[in-house]
């Protein structure tokens, strides 16, 4: 396996965990419409990290409102923004690598790279989440020499 990958998967592992043991009161949740999109905060060591997550025909109709590129991925369901800033100074993190991972309600996983968009200030993927239940949305974030790791629970109903 890519040496990449597994410190990835191990990541993943040690944030599953603390995502259970991580009281619901640490994120804030904003959902919009029947569940169709959501953004849920988490601040990790000093990093704000914001999840947002829209269903792809809301996606789409965002994207031609603001002007922006379709760039929709076929087969996808949903994209996924993650947004970073500073949480002290609340100044936008642009240059990070941003890699993600979300692990169905069945136990399986898609694992990504994020490409940063300007346009919506965050990095963004798109995913095939076909079943209701619980996932699991967890991200590896460096910056520089520095990794972070960040989660949330996302109920997809």
């Amino acid at each position: 396996m890519n040496p990449l990958l597994q410190r990835f998967a191990a990541a993943a592992a040690v944030l599953t965990v603390w995502a259970l043991a991580l009281p619901a009161a640490a994120q804030h949740d904003h959902t919009h419409g029947a569940g169709q999109a959501a953004t849920r905060e988490v601040l990790v060591d000093g990093l704000r990290v914001a999840f947002h997550v829209m269903e792809n025909t809301a996606h789409r109709r965002m994207l031609r409102e603001m002007k922006l590129k379709d760039n929709v991925e076929p087969g996808t369901t949903h994209n996924v923004t993650v947004m970073l800033s500073e949480a002290a100074s609340k100044r936008p993190v642009t240059d990070a690598a941003v890699g993600m991972k979300i692990v169905e309600p069945g136990g399986g996983e898609q694992i990504r790279q994020l490409a940063y968009n300007a346009g919506l200030k965050g990095y963004e993927g798109y995913f095939r989440l076909p079943e209701k239940g619980t996932y699991e949305l967890l991200v590896l974030v460096r910056i520089g020499e520095e990794r972070k790791t960040a989660g949330i629970r996302w109920d997809l109903k």
